[in-house]
Protein backbone atom coordinates (compact mmCIF):
# COMPACT_ATOMS: atom_id res chain seq x y z
CA UNK A 1 0.00 0.00 0.00
CA UNK A 2 0.91 3.36 0.43
CA UNK A 3 3.08 3.62 3.61
CA UNK A 4 6.00 6.20 3.38
CA UNK A 5 9.30 5.78 5.46
CA UNK A 6 9.96 6.72 9.21
CA UNK A 7 8.70 10.41 9.16
CA UNK A 8 7.77 11.89 12.72
CA UNK A 9 9.28 9.66 15.40
CA UNK A 10 10.21 6.42 15.00
CA UNK A 11 8.05 4.98 17.69
CA UNK A 12 4.60 6.09 15.39
CA UNK A 13 6.14 4.75 12.24
CA UNK A 14 6.86 1.44 13.88
CA UNK A 15 3.29 0.75 15.03
CA UNK A 16 1.52 1.47 12.09
CA UNK A 17 4.73 2.45 9.37
CA UNK A 18 2.24 4.91 8.39
CA UNK A 19 1.96 8.42 6.86
CA UNK A 20 4.20 10.27 4.28
CA UNK A 21 6.25 12.71 5.53
CA UNK A 22 5.36 16.33 5.87
CA UNK A 23 8.77 16.42 5.19
CA UNK A 24 8.51 14.99 1.67
CA UNK A 25 9.07 18.61 -0.09
CA UNK A 26 11.65 21.33 -0.15
CA UNK A 27 10.27 24.08 2.65
CA UNK A 28 9.98 26.34 -0.80
CA UNK A 29 7.76 24.06 -2.66
CA UNK A 30 4.48 25.23 -3.39
CA UNK A 31 2.65 21.94 -3.18
CA UNK A 32 2.98 21.60 0.42
CA UNK A 33 0.01 24.62 0.80
CA UNK A 34 -1.50 23.63 -2.71
CA UNK A 35 -4.52 20.57 -3.69
CA UNK A 36 -2.38 19.53 -6.42
CA UNK A 37 -5.31 17.54 -7.41
CA UNK A 38 -8.36 17.69 -5.86
CA UNK A 39 -11.14 15.24 -5.36
CA UNK A 40 -14.69 16.31 -5.74
CA UNK A 41 -16.69 15.98 -2.86
CA UNK A 42 -20.12 18.48 -3.58
CA UNK A 43 -21.56 16.48 -6.22
CA UNK A 44 -20.84 12.72 -5.45
CA UNK A 45 -23.68 9.95 -5.36
CA UNK A 46 -25.67 9.65 -2.68
CA UNK A 47 -24.95 5.57 -1.19
CA UNK A 48 -25.70 3.09 1.25
CA UNK A 49 -23.93 0.23 2.45
CA UNK A 50 -25.34 -3.38 2.92
CA UNK A 51 -23.35 -6.25 5.18
CA UNK A 52 -22.61 -9.16 2.73
CA UNK A 53 -20.09 -9.90 5.40
CA UNK A 54 -18.59 -9.75 9.06
CA UNK A 55 -16.27 -11.20 11.64
CA UNK A 56 -13.46 -11.47 9.28
CA UNK A 57 -9.76 -10.11 10.24
CA UNK A 58 -8.51 -7.94 7.29
CA UNK A 59 -9.99 -9.20 4.05
CA UNK A 60 -8.21 -7.55 1.40
CA UNK A 61 -9.85 -8.50 -1.91
CA UNK A 62 -12.88 -10.79 -2.64
CA UNK A 63 -13.56 -12.26 -6.17
CA UNK A 64 -16.02 -14.65 -7.94
CA UNK A 65 -15.60 -17.99 -9.16
CA UNK A 66 -16.54 -19.28 -12.90
CA UNK A 67 -19.94 -20.88 -12.37
CA UNK A 68 -20.51 -20.12 -8.84
CA UNK A 69 -22.38 -16.80 -9.22
CA UNK A 70 -23.55 -16.18 -5.75
CA UNK A 71 -20.42 -17.01 -3.92
CA UNK A 72 -17.75 -14.36 -3.19
CA UNK A 73 -14.70 -15.87 -2.32
CA UNK A 74 -12.97 -13.20 0.20
CA UNK A 75 -8.92 -12.98 1.12
CA UNK A 76 -8.35 -12.95 4.72
CA UNK A 77 -4.46 -11.18 4.67
CA UNK A 78 -3.94 -13.62 7.83
CA UNK A 79 -4.58 -16.34 5.53
CA UNK A 80 -7.66 -17.67 5.52
CA UNK A 81 -9.99 -17.59 2.22
CA UNK A 82 -13.41 -17.75 2.99
CA UNK A 83 -16.72 -18.38 1.02
CA UNK A 84 -19.20 -16.12 1.36
CA UNK A 85 -22.93 -16.98 0.40
CA UNK A 86 -24.16 -13.82 -1.08
CA UNK A 87 -27.84 -14.55 -0.81
CA UNK A 88 -27.98 -15.63 2.87
CA UNK A 89 -24.56 -14.26 4.17
CA UNK A 90 -23.20 -16.79 5.37
CA UNK A 91 -19.11 -18.05 5.09
CA UNK A 92 -17.35 -20.70 5.09
CA UNK A 93 -13.49 -22.10 5.07
CA UNK A 94 -11.87 -22.82 2.49
CA UNK A 95 -8.48 -22.77 2.45
CA UNK A 96 -5.89 -21.52 4.89
CA UNK A 97 -2.49 -20.71 4.38
CA UNK A 98 -1.55 -19.33 7.51
CA UNK A 99 0.91 -21.49 8.44
CA UNK A 100 3.21 -20.63 5.20
CA UNK A 101 3.26 -16.86 5.48
CA UNK A 102 5.70 -14.64 7.23
CA UNK A 103 4.65 -13.65 10.87
CA UNK A 104 2.54 -10.81 10.56
CA UNK A 105 2.97 -7.09 12.33
CA UNK A 106 5.99 -5.56 11.20
CA UNK A 107 7.28 -4.78 14.60
CA UNK A 108 5.16 -7.37 16.36
CA UNK A 109 1.60 -8.67 16.89
CA UNK A 110 -0.76 -5.98 16.25
CA UNK A 111 1.28 -3.91 14.40
CA UNK A 112 0.51 -2.80 10.91
CA UNK A 113 1.89 -4.84 7.78
CA UNK A 114 1.60 -5.36 4.25
CA UNK A 115 2.75 -8.95 3.71
CA UNK A 116 0.38 -12.17 3.77
CA UNK A 117 -2.52 -13.66 1.69
CA UNK A 118 -2.80 -10.97 -0.70
CA UNK A 119 -4.52 -12.68 -3.83
CA UNK A 120 -6.47 -15.13 -5.54
CA UNK A 121 -7.71 -15.86 -8.89
CA UNK A 122 -9.76 -18.78 -10.05
CA UNK A 123 -8.99 -20.75 -13.58
CA UNK A 124 -11.33 -19.30 -16.58
CA UNK A 125 -12.23 -23.55 -16.08
CA UNK A 126 -12.47 -23.97 -12.57
CA UNK A 127 -15.63 -25.64 -12.61
CA UNK A 128 -14.23 -28.55 -14.63
CA UNK A 129 -10.51 -28.80 -13.50
CA UNK A 130 -10.59 -27.05 -9.94
CA UNK A 131 -7.83 -24.64 -10.01
CA UNK A 132 -7.08 -21.63 -8.42
CA UNK A 133 -3.84 -19.22 -7.41
CA UNK A 134 -2.57 -17.29 -4.78
CA UNK A 135 -0.24 -14.66 -4.01
CA UNK A 136 1.25 -15.17 -0.41
CA UNK A 137 4.28 -13.17 1.52
CA UNK A 138 6.37 -16.34 2.74
CA UNK A 139 9.56 -16.72 4.47
CA UNK A 140 12.63 -17.23 2.23
CA UNK A 141 12.96 -20.94 1.75
CA UNK A 142 13.93 -21.52 -1.39
CA UNK A 143 15.79 -20.20 -4.92
CA UNK A 144 14.30 -17.07 -6.46
CA UNK A 145 12.35 -17.97 -9.88
CA UNK A 146 14.10 -14.21 -11.15
CA UNK A 147 17.72 -13.12 -10.29
CA UNK A 148 17.62 -11.42 -6.49
CA UNK A 149 18.24 -7.57 -6.05
CA UNK A 150 19.00 -8.16 -2.87
CA UNK A 151 23.01 -7.77 -2.65
CA UNK A 152 25.13 -10.83 -1.62
CA UNK A 153 25.17 -10.94 2.11
CA UNK A 154 21.82 -9.12 2.45
CA UNK A 155 18.50 -11.04 3.34
CA UNK A 156 15.67 -10.71 2.11
CA UNK A 157 12.64 -9.62 4.32
CA UNK A 158 10.83 -12.38 2.66
CA UNK A 159 9.81 -13.85 -0.51
CA UNK A 160 6.30 -13.51 -2.66
CA UNK A 161 4.76 -16.45 -3.98
CA UNK A 162 2.18 -17.11 -6.80
CA UNK A 163 1.12 -20.83 -6.21
CA UNK A 164 -1.54 -22.90 -7.54
CA UNK A 165 -4.05 -25.43 -5.73
CA UNK A 166 -7.02 -27.65 -6.96
CA UNK A 167 -10.17 -28.40 -4.83
CA UNK A 168 -11.26 -32.06 -5.91
CA UNK A 169 -14.79 -31.32 -6.76
CA UNK A 170 -15.78 -28.29 -7.63
CA UNK A 171 -19.04 -28.54 -8.24
CA UNK A 172 -19.63 -29.67 -4.85
CA UNK A 173 -20.22 -26.72 -2.37
CA UNK A 174 -18.87 -28.66 0.76
CA UNK A 175 -15.72 -29.24 -1.66
CA UNK A 176 -12.75 -27.24 -0.42
CA UNK A 177 -9.43 -26.68 -1.10
CA UNK A 178 -7.13 -29.59 -1.36
CA UNK A 179 -3.69 -28.69 1.23
CA UNK A 180 -1.28 -31.43 -0.65
CA UNK A 181 -2.33 -30.07 -4.02
CA UNK A 182 0.07 -27.18 -3.83
CA UNK A 183 2.08 -26.15 -6.46
CA UNK A 184 4.65 -23.46 -6.86
CA UNK A 185 4.82 -20.89 -9.84
CA UNK A 186 6.96 -18.49 -8.73
CA UNK A 187 8.94 -17.00 -5.90
CA UNK A 188 10.38 -13.81 -5.59
CA UNK A 189 12.96 -12.14 -3.16
CA UNK A 190 11.07 -8.86 -1.68
CA UNK A 191 13.93 -6.01 -0.40
CA UNK A 192 11.57 -4.80 2.69
CA UNK A 193 8.02 -6.11 3.98
CA UNK A 194 6.48 -3.08 1.33
CA UNK A 195 4.91 -2.49 -1.83
CA UNK A 196 4.34 -5.82 -2.59
CA UNK A 197 1.21 -5.14 -5.24
CA UNK A 198 -0.11 -8.72 -4.46
CA UNK A 199 -2.97 -9.19 -7.37
CA UNK A 200 -4.29 -11.81 -9.86
CA UNK A 201 -6.88 -12.00 -12.12
CA UNK A 202 -7.20 -13.47 -15.54
CA UNK A 203 -7.77 -11.62 -18.42
CA UNK A 204 -10.19 -11.58 -21.10
CA UNK A 205 -7.50 -13.61 -23.18
CA UNK A 206 -7.65 -16.09 -19.93
CA UNK A 207 -3.82 -15.53 -19.34
CA UNK A 208 -2.93 -14.72 -15.65
CA UNK A 209 -1.58 -11.46 -14.88
CA UNK A 210 0.74 -10.41 -11.76
CA UNK A 211 0.90 -6.94 -10.08
CA UNK A 212 3.80 -6.79 -8.22
CA UNK A 213 5.29 -3.75 -6.68
CA UNK A 214 9.06 -1.74 -6.55
CA UNK A 215 10.26 -3.87 -3.69
CA UNK A 216 9.23 -1.63 -0.92
CA UNK A 217 10.96 1.00 1.29
CA UNK A 218 10.16 4.41 -0.01
CA UNK A 219 11.46 6.13 -3.73
CA UNK A 220 12.45 2.92 -4.98
CA UNK A 221 16.53 3.65 -4.53
CA UNK A 222 18.90 2.32 -2.30
CA UNK A 223 20.19 3.89 0.84
CA UNK A 224 16.93 5.93 2.56
CA UNK A 225 16.47 5.26 5.75
CA UNK A 226 13.78 2.77 5.96
CA UNK A 227 11.88 -0.16 9.05
CA UNK A 228 14.26 -2.54 9.74
CA UNK A 229 12.52 -5.80 11.70
CA UNK A 230 12.35 -8.95 13.32
CA UNK A 231 13.67 -11.87 12.08
CA UNK A 232 16.21 -9.93 10.68
CA UNK A 233 17.03 -7.40 12.90
CA UNK A 234 16.73 -8.14 17.07
CA UNK A 235 14.46 -5.33 17.17
CA UNK A 236 12.76 -2.75 14.73
CA UNK A 237 14.60 0.26 14.18
CA UNK A 238 16.01 1.93 10.59
CA UNK A 239 18.78 1.24 8.28
CA UNK A 240 19.59 2.05 4.90
CA UNK A 241 17.32 0.28 2.26
CA UNK A 242 18.60 -2.01 -0.37
CA UNK A 243 17.81 -3.96 -3.20
CA UNK A 244 16.58 -1.58 -5.73
CA UNK A 245 19.33 -1.47 -8.15
CA UNK A 246 20.60 1.83 -7.03
CA UNK A 247 18.14 4.12 -8.55
CA UNK A 248 15.37 1.63 -8.83
CA UNK A 249 13.48 -1.45 -9.74
CA UNK A 250 10.26 -0.30 -11.74
CA UNK A 251 12.50 1.01 -14.66
CA UNK A 252 14.70 -1.91 -15.60
CA UNK A 253 13.50 -5.24 -17.37
CA UNK A 254 15.76 -7.56 -15.59
CA UNK A 255 13.18 -7.71 -12.26
CA UNK A 256 9.81 -8.60 -12.10
CA UNK A 257 9.19 -4.97 -9.27
CA UNK A 258 7.24 -2.78 -10.25
CA UNK A 259 5.78 -4.49 -13.16
CA UNK A 260 2.47 -6.55 -13.94
CA UNK A 261 3.74 -9.51 -15.33
CA UNK A 262 1.55 -12.02 -18.01
CA UNK A 263 1.52 -15.88 -17.69
CA UNK A 264 -0.13 -18.65 -19.03
CA UNK A 265 -1.05 -21.04 -16.33
CA UNK A 266 -1.62 -23.98 -18.72
CA UNK A 267 1.83 -23.47 -20.34
CA UNK A 268 5.28 -24.89 -19.58
CA UNK A 269 8.02 -23.36 -21.73
CA UNK A 270 9.55 -20.63 -18.61
CA UNK A 271 12.83 -21.13 -17.22
CA UNK A 272 11.51 -23.05 -13.90
CA UNK A 273 9.25 -24.88 -16.24
CA UNK A 274 6.24 -24.19 -14.07
CA UNK A 275 3.94 -21.59 -16.33
CA UNK A 276 3.92 -20.31 -19.99
CA UNK A 277 5.37 -17.21 -20.78
CA UNK A 278 2.93 -15.77 -23.64
CA UNK A 279 4.38 -15.13 -26.87
CA UNK A 280 2.60 -11.89 -27.32
CA UNK A 281 4.13 -10.37 -24.05
CA UNK A 282 6.04 -7.25 -24.82
CA UNK A 283 9.34 -8.65 -24.45
CA UNK A 284 10.04 -12.06 -25.50
CA UNK A 285 12.99 -12.40 -26.99
CA UNK A 286 14.58 -9.80 -25.83
CA UNK A 287 17.60 -10.85 -24.06
CA UNK A 288 18.50 -9.65 -19.91
CA UNK A 289 14.84 -9.17 -19.73
CA UNK A 290 12.31 -10.77 -17.77
CA UNK A 291 9.95 -11.80 -20.55
CA UNK A 292 6.69 -12.27 -18.06
CA UNK A 293 6.80 -8.42 -17.90
CA UNK A 294 3.15 -7.37 -19.85
CA UNK A 295 3.95 -3.50 -18.90
CA UNK A 296 6.28 -1.62 -16.14
CA UNK A 297 6.58 1.66 -14.29
CA UNK A 298 4.93 1.27 -10.53
CA UNK A 299 5.16 1.76 -7.44
CA UNK A 300 2.70 -0.50 -6.02
CA UNK A 301 -0.22 -1.38 -8.19
CA UNK A 302 -2.06 -3.22 -5.15
CA UNK A 303 -5.51 -3.74 -6.86
CA UNK A 304 -6.78 -4.07 -10.73
CA UNK A 305 -9.34 -5.68 -12.42
CA UNK A 306 -10.79 -6.04 -16.23
CA UNK A 307 -13.48 -3.61 -17.62
CA UNK A 308 -16.40 -6.74 -18.06
CA UNK A 309 -17.50 -4.96 -20.70
CA UNK A 310 -14.28 -3.49 -22.45
CA UNK A 311 -11.83 -5.65 -21.09
CA UNK A 312 -9.68 -3.05 -20.49
CA UNK A 313 -7.34 -3.62 -17.37
CA UNK A 314 -7.39 -0.44 -14.95
CA UNK A 315 -4.76 -0.74 -11.89
CA UNK A 316 -4.97 1.39 -8.64
CA UNK A 317 -1.11 2.59 -8.37
CA UNK A 318 -0.51 4.01 -4.75
CA UNK A 319 1.95 6.40 -5.33
CA UNK A 320 4.60 7.95 -2.86
CA UNK A 321 4.69 11.63 -1.21
CA UNK A 322 2.29 13.65 -3.85
CA UNK A 323 -0.46 11.51 -6.31
CA UNK A 324 -2.54 8.27 -6.12
CA UNK A 325 -3.11 7.45 -9.66
CA UNK A 326 -5.51 5.31 -11.76
CA UNK A 327 -4.30 3.51 -14.87
CA UNK A 328 -5.14 2.25 -18.38
CA UNK A 329 -2.97 -0.59 -18.43
CA UNK A 330 -1.54 -1.30 -22.19
CA UNK A 331 0.68 -4.11 -23.37
CA UNK A 332 4.51 -3.05 -23.01
CA UNK A 333 2.98 0.56 -21.21
CA UNK A 334 5.98 2.60 -19.17
CA UNK A 335 3.61 3.87 -16.62
CA UNK A 336 6.69 6.25 -14.87
CA UNK A 337 7.74 5.19 -11.80
CA UNK A 338 10.34 6.30 -9.99
CA UNK A 339 10.62 8.95 -13.08
CA UNK A 340 7.39 10.36 -12.54
CA UNK A 341 4.83 10.23 -9.78
CA UNK A 342 1.28 10.61 -12.03
CA UNK A 343 1.33 13.69 -13.88
CA UNK A 344 4.39 15.23 -11.96
CA UNK A 345 7.49 14.44 -12.08
CA UNK A 346 9.75 12.73 -9.55
CA UNK A 347 13.23 13.73 -7.84
CA UNK A 348 14.95 11.22 -6.48
CA UNK A 349 16.70 13.86 -4.13
CA UNK A 350 19.75 11.34 -3.13
CA UNK A 351 19.19 9.53 -0.04
CA UNK A 352 16.70 12.15 1.62
CA UNK A 353 12.85 12.03 0.46
CA UNK A 354 11.93 12.68 -2.28
CA UNK A 355 9.40 14.79 -3.48
CA UNK A 356 7.67 15.52 -6.99
CA UNK A 357 7.28 18.70 -9.33
CA UNK A 358 5.80 19.93 -12.47
CA UNK A 359 9.74 20.27 -13.59
CA UNK A 360 11.37 16.92 -14.11
CA UNK A 361 14.98 16.01 -12.51
CA UNK A 362 17.63 17.39 -14.49
CA UNK A 363 20.06 14.41 -13.04
CA UNK A 364 18.53 12.14 -14.77
CA UNK A 365 17.12 10.66 -17.92
CA UNK A 366 13.08 10.42 -18.41
CA UNK A 367 12.09 7.68 -20.61
CA UNK A 368 10.13 8.42 -23.92
CA UNK A 369 6.88 7.78 -23.95
CA UNK A 370 5.63 7.35 -20.45
CA UNK A 371 1.65 6.80 -19.83
CA UNK A 372 0.20 9.26 -17.79
CA UNK A 373 -2.57 8.22 -15.09
CA UNK A 374 -6.62 8.49 -16.62
CA UNK A 375 -7.41 9.92 -12.83
CA UNK A 376 -5.29 10.95 -9.87
CA UNK A 377 -5.35 12.47 -6.47
CA UNK A 378 -3.18 14.49 -4.00
CA UNK A 379 -1.37 12.13 -1.66
CA UNK A 380 -0.29 15.20 0.11
CA UNK A 381 -4.16 16.82 0.76
CA UNK A 382 -6.23 13.99 -0.04
CA UNK A 383 -5.86 10.49 1.08
CA UNK A 384 -2.89 8.28 1.76
CA UNK A 385 -2.95 4.95 -0.53
CA UNK A 386 -5.81 4.24 -3.59
CA UNK A 387 -7.42 1.21 -3.95
CA UNK A 388 -8.23 0.27 -7.52
CA UNK A 389 -11.93 -1.48 -7.59
CA UNK A 390 -14.28 -1.92 -10.80
CA UNK A 391 -16.14 -0.69 -13.48
CA UNK A 392 -19.90 -0.92 -12.19
CA UNK A 393 -22.22 -2.79 -14.35
CA UNK A 394 -25.05 -3.62 -11.90
CA UNK A 395 -28.57 -2.71 -11.72
CA UNK A 396 -29.01 -1.44 -8.00
CA UNK A 397 -27.53 1.50 -8.26
CA UNK A 398 -28.71 2.97 -11.92
CA UNK A 399 -26.35 6.83 -11.96
CA UNK A 400 -22.91 4.52 -10.93
CA UNK A 401 -23.67 2.67 -14.39
CA UNK A 402 -19.75 2.60 -16.27
CA UNK A 403 -18.41 4.31 -13.53
CA UNK A 404 -15.03 3.13 -12.18
CA UNK A 405 -15.69 2.82 -8.51
CA UNK A 406 -12.68 2.25 -6.33
CA UNK A 407 -11.36 2.94 -2.76
CA UNK A 408 -9.09 5.06 -0.96
CA UNK A 409 -7.47 3.66 2.41
CA UNK A 410 -7.92 6.52 4.91
CA UNK A 411 -8.56 9.98 4.51
CA UNK A 412 -6.04 12.14 6.94
CA UNK A 413 -2.64 12.79 6.07
CA UNK A 414 -1.12 11.48 9.06
CA UNK A 415 -3.15 8.19 9.77
CA UNK A 416 -4.31 7.20 11.87
CA UNK A 417 -5.73 10.34 13.31
CA UNK A 418 -8.99 8.91 15.34
CA UNK A 419 -12.86 8.50 14.73
CA UNK A 420 -12.73 10.97 11.79
CA UNK A 421 -9.63 9.53 9.95
CA UNK A 422 -12.25 6.80 7.96
CA UNK A 423 -11.38 5.69 4.00
CA UNK A 424 -13.38 7.11 1.12
CA UNK A 425 -15.49 5.61 -1.95
CA UNK A 426 -15.02 7.71 -4.88
CA UNK A 427 -15.57 7.07 -8.68
CA UNK A 428 -14.92 8.76 -12.03
CA UNK A 429 -16.20 8.01 -15.47
CA UNK A 430 -13.14 6.42 -17.41
CA UNK A 431 -12.20 7.84 -20.82
CA UNK A 432 -13.15 6.39 -23.98
CA UNK A 433 -10.02 6.61 -26.19
CA UNK A 434 -7.23 5.00 -23.73
CA UNK A 435 -4.57 7.66 -26.46
CA UNK A 436 -3.82 10.29 -24.35
CA UNK A 437 -6.85 10.83 -22.25
CA UNK A 438 -8.22 13.62 -20.67
CA UNK A 439 -7.60 13.66 -16.56
CA UNK A 440 -10.97 12.34 -15.18
CA UNK A 441 -12.85 14.04 -12.30
CA UNK A 442 -12.93 11.90 -8.92
CA UNK A 443 -16.25 11.95 -7.07
CA UNK A 444 -16.50 10.97 -3.46
CA UNK A 445 -19.43 9.43 -2.46
CA UNK A 446 -21.38 11.09 -0.51
CA UNK A 447 -22.91 9.12 2.91
CA UNK A 448 -20.38 7.10 3.68
CA UNK A 449 -19.66 7.90 6.85
CA UNK A 450 -23.22 7.69 7.92
CA UNK A 451 -24.03 4.65 6.16
CA UNK A 452 -21.15 2.95 8.24
CA UNK A 453 -22.84 4.76 11.64
CA UNK A 454 -26.35 3.27 10.66
CA UNK A 455 -24.39 -0.46 10.68
CA UNK A 456 -22.93 -0.31 14.01
CA UNK A 457 -19.77 0.17 12.59
CA UNK A 458 -18.05 2.18 15.30
CA UNK A 459 -14.11 2.36 16.18
CA UNK A 460 -13.72 -1.07 18.56
CA UNK A 461 -14.10 0.08 22.19
CA UNK A 462 -10.20 -0.90 23.43
CA UNK A 463 -8.38 1.15 20.79
CA UNK A 464 -7.15 3.98 22.02
CA UNK A 465 -8.66 6.96 20.20
CA UNK A 466 -5.36 8.16 18.78
CA UNK A 467 -5.94 4.81 16.85
CA UNK A 468 -9.06 4.63 16.43
CA UNK A 469 -11.15 4.72 12.97
CA UNK A 470 -14.44 4.11 11.83
CA UNK A 471 -13.19 1.90 8.54
CA UNK A 472 -9.64 1.51 6.45
CA UNK A 473 -10.92 0.50 2.74
CA UNK A 474 -8.41 -2.46 2.16
CA UNK A 475 -9.86 -3.67 -0.97
CA UNK A 476 -13.41 -4.69 -3.82
CA UNK A 477 -15.05 -6.77 -5.34
CA UNK A 478 -17.39 -7.78 -7.80
CA UNK A 479 -20.09 -10.20 -8.47
CA UNK A 480 -21.51 -11.61 -11.86
CA UNK A 481 -24.51 -9.04 -11.67
CA UNK A 482 -21.64 -6.08 -11.71
CA UNK A 483 -22.56 -5.02 -8.47
CA UNK A 484 -19.30 -3.73 -6.12
CA UNK A 485 -18.28 -4.40 -2.78
CA UNK A 486 -15.44 -2.56 -0.47
CA UNK A 487 -13.75 -4.73 2.12
CA UNK A 488 -12.05 -3.28 5.02
CA UNK A 489 -11.56 -3.19 9.01
CA UNK A 490 -11.66 -0.90 11.48
CA UNK A 491 -7.93 -0.49 12.53
CA UNK A 492 -5.92 -0.83 9.09
CA UNK A 493 -4.04 -3.76 10.63
CA UNK A 494 -3.74 -7.57 9.92
CA UNK A 495 -5.22 -8.22 13.88
CA UNK A 496 -8.50 -8.56 15.32
CA UNK A 497 -12.39 -10.01 14.20
CA UNK A 498 -13.34 -6.14 12.66
CA UNK A 499 -12.89 -6.97 9.48
CA UNK A 500 -16.48 -6.94 6.58
CA UNK A 501 -17.36 -6.93 3.34
CA UNK A 502 -20.16 -4.54 2.26
CA UNK A 503 -22.19 -3.97 -0.77
CA UNK A 504 -22.34 -0.78 -2.17
CA UNK A 505 -26.28 0.26 -3.02
CA UNK A 506 -28.15 3.48 -4.08
CA UNK A 507 -28.98 6.01 -1.14
CA UNK A 508 -31.70 8.10 -1.00
CA UNK A 509 -31.59 11.71 -2.78
CA UNK A 510 -29.54 12.65 -6.14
Amino acid sequence: MNFRPIALTIATALLFVSGPSAMGHPPSDPFDDTVFAPINDERGFNLRLEVAARNLTSPVKGVIAPGQPDLLYVVDQPGKLWAVDLVTGDKSFFLDVGARLVPLGVCGPGTFDERGFLGVAFHPNYMANGLLYTYTSEPVSGPPTFPSTVPAGEIPDHQNVVAEWRVPDPGNPASVVDPASRRELMRVDWPQFNHDGGDLAFGPDRMLYISMGDGGGADDQDGQLFVTAPPHHPTCGEAPQVGHQGDGNAQRLNTPHGKVLRIDVNGRNSANLQYGIPSGNPFVGSSGVVQEIFAFGFRNPYRFSFDTDTGRMLIGDVGQNDIEEVDIVVRGGNYGWNRKEGTLFFHINGNDEGFASRQPDAAVTIPPNLIDPIAQYDTHHEGHSVIGGFVYHGSRFPQLRNRYVFGEYSRLFGFPEGPDDHGRLLYFKPPKKTTKPQLRTIHEFRGFADAMAALGLAPPPHEPEEFAQTMSVLGMAQDTSGEVYVTGNQTGRPSGTGGFVLRIVRGRGP
